[in-house]
């Protein structure tokens, strides 16, 4: 039997971000968003807070699509639209035991790239995928029960 290389369709775009201090001060912030097909329902985002350490967190992509219209998430993380300078931005608002964050995302160019991403995998595939990925696990013994 032939082994098929191992192939990735994932995608990344990169766009400044803002961090919104808490002292009122808005700070401008290299970010990029990452889908892998392989990883159906997942969005990383990086956010370099220096040249050489970035701040990674992973979504739902889900999460884009409904915070794109009104506020979604639980938890950790929370997506919702506003509006500044006339611009309509996502606002992100992470917390961990870290901190506590708020960043403003560009809505159209995070809302082109979630689009792009169901182009590249439609989300009637995604169970199909993580179906597959649930099955191999069990046949090679990898499954906790």
């Amino acid at each position: 039997m032939s082994r098929r290389p191992i192939v990735s369709d994932a995608v990344t775009w990169e766009f400044n971000a803002t961090y919104l201090a808490e002292n009122g001060e808005r700070v401008p912030l290299p970010t990029s968003l990452r889908y892998d097909p392989a990883d159906p329902i997942a969005i990383t985002m990086s956010m370099w807070v220096t040249d050489q350490k970035a701040v990674v967190w992973t979504f739902a992509r889900r999460l884009f699509v409904d915070g794109a219209r009104r506020c979604a998430g639980l938890g950790d993380v929370r997506v919702r639209p506003i509006v500044r300078d006339r611009r309509r931005v996502l606002l992100v608002e992470l917390s961990s035991p870290g901190g506590h964050a708020m960043i403003e995302l560009p809505a159209d160019r995070v809302g082109d790239f979630v689009c792009h991403t169901y182009d590249l995998l439609p989300a009637s595939a995604e169970d199909a995928v993580v179906e597959r990925d649930l099955v191999l696990r069990v046949l090679r013994g990898r499954s906790r029960s």
